[in-house]
């Protein structure tokens, strides 16, 4: 496999880029043309993403037919926690009759089942600037022919070409895409062709595009979540499926801010105590890089609402906690948890509406696995009620 030799620095460490699923589909697609019009072998091809970078790529596993070429790119993620490092994308060319190039998916290529993504509803799941990609390299190569009376060529005016990617559906299920409605494989993915180490920008445009299709959706409120704990708790105690809830993971006032920004007026956010306590100090961000701060928060809490009530003893214990449920534990032996975690649920209401801006309506659960729900606020059960609606209508 050739490699991308360019590196950023991330947290001290020096990481090496890869390049996307769209890259590799669209250079093996160039390769498979070229060899379909000139009648040779080639075993590596050059593509320019559209970063601008250059990659000089191996191809592999050429297969010829009397009407076809087909070949493969090994997909190299760099440095990047990627499901789809190493996989093989191949593309099977072929001439038509129609003017242009025709793109489909094949084996272990997702498609579209839900509106609100890149892609149509039915369409495979290669995005538009893989598309792009295919359909100028595509045309590069046709033009580099088209003086030429290349075997096969002549009466034909277009290319199609099939993306597939052995494999691609048991990845998939390391991937968002059953969340998203995108069955059978993974995407075809990449908006600038090159994979950049570690990437949060990755993450945030998964949160967006999952956004985006709820709103495509039609839902009235959005549920969020920072990750799937809790699923079969709210599903037992509320009949509430976390199932439609976009999961901001850390990134909680980003996502808020891209939920208002495509419109969403009202919101139900459910979290669990040891992510929302951070949320009650006013953290933006909870990734435990940016501070963790839990003890502290919430020992701040319960001295504001009930001065005096804990002792020195009390706050050592509470600071050397090492669960927020050990902490609601002391807490509760003291008989003054509802206070404090009353407080803690407004000022977490309070600091999502904030962190979303606009005319916006945020209620929120509050939960832990242990205790169950130690705080929710006013409106939910209404709002689960309108969701449970929608999904039964």
């Amino acid at each position: 496999m050739m490699k991308l030799e360019r590196f950023r620095i991330l947290d001290g460490q020096k990481l090496r880029y890869g390049y996307t699923t769209g890259s590799c589909a669209a250079a093996a697609a160039k390769a498979a043309a070229f060899m379909l019009l000139s009648g040779k072998e080639t075993n590596e091809v050059r593509l320019v993403t559209p970063a601008g970078i250059p990659l000089t790529l191996e191809v592999l596993d050429v297969t010829r037919t009397v009407s076809s070429v087909s070949c493969a790119i090994r997909k190299d993620a760099g440095d990047d926690p990627d499901a789809t490092d190493g996989a093989l994308v191949y593309a099977e060319v072929c001439f038509r009759e129609e003017a242009g190039v025709f793109i489909e998916g094949g084996q272990g290529v997702g498609r579209v089942t839900k509106p609100g993504l890149d892609q149509m509803v039915g369409n495979a799941a290669i995005n538009s600037v893989p598309r792009k990609m295919i359909t100028e390299a595509l045309t590069e190569v046709w033009e580099a022919f088209r003086e030429k009376d290349a075997s096969g060529k002549e009466g034909k005016k277009g290319l199609e070409v099939m993306i597939r990617i052995p494999g691609g559906e048991e990845l998939a299920k390391k991937t968002f895409n059953p969340k998203l409605g995108i069955v059978g494989g993974i995407s075809v993915l990449g908006t600038t062709g090159i994979v950049t180490p570690m990437s949060e920008e990755a993450l945030l445009a998964t949160i967006r595009t999952e956004i985006q299709m709820r709103r495509a959706e039609g839902l009235p409120i959005l549920p969020m979540a920072p990750g799937n704990y809790g699923r079969a708790f709210f599903q037992e105690k509320y009949g509430f499926s976390l199932d439609l809830a976009v999961e901001t993971s850390n990134f909680i006032a980003d996502a808020l801010g891209m939920a208002v920004s495509q419109g969403f007026s009202k919101i139900l956010f459910i979290g669990h105590i040891g992510k929302l306590i951070k949320v009650a100090g006013g953290i933006r961000n909870t990734h435990s890089k940016y501070g963790d701060h839990r003890m502290e928060i919430l020992l701040q809490i319960t001295e504001e609402v009930l001065p005096g009530k804990l002792s020195q003893k009390d706050r050592e214990k509470m600071q050397e906690a090492v669960s927020m449920d050990e902490a609601i534990r002391l807490l509760k032996e003291k008989g003054l948890d509802e206070n404090v975690l009353r407080e803690v649920t407004k000022r977490v209401k309070r600091h999502l509406e904030e962190f979303a801006g606009g005319d916006v309506q945020v209620e929120t659960v509050i939960f832990s696995n242990i205790y169950g729900v130690l705080g929710s606020t006013e409106q939910v059960e209404a709002y689960m009620e309108e969701l449970k609606a929608y999904e039964e209508a």
